[in-house]
């Protein structure tokens, strides 16, 4: 487990990465786009580039919590071992992880401003 200093770093990103892909999500609506929609992986690694692919539901599925993200499955295990986070479901290629600790309360925190 790692200090609260960085799992509250880790948390920044994450939270940032989602709000990126919630304007994904909106632009996709806009758009109505019915295939998966190509959203940015949601881990702690401040250089990952990958791309999850998800639909409409899945995304909303993982947003009913504010504390739920998704990693491509596998960039998950930084999270995990810090500390500030746990998996909730594998599914295909990506990975519902729900935010814990200091981690959970920013990622709250900052569902409220959205």
């Amino acid at each position: 487990m790692t200090t609260p200093l960085a799992q509250e770093r880790i948390a920044e990103h994450q939270i940032a990465c989602r709000q990126a892909n919630n304007r994904i999500l909106r632009k996709a609506e806009r758009l109505e786009l019915i295939h998966p929609i190509p959203f940015i992986c949601e881990c702690a690694d401040t250089t990952c580039t990958k791309v999850v692919q998800l639909s409409r539901p899945e995304y909303k599925a993982v947003r009913r919590h504010p504390r739920g993200f998704f990693n491509m499955t596998g960039h998950e295990a930084s999270s995990v071992k810090a500390g500030a986070e746990r998996i909730v479901a594998v599914i295909g290629d990506f990975t519902m992880v729900m935010k814990i600790g200091v981690a959970g309360e920013l990622a709250t925190a900052a569902s409220k401003g959205n």
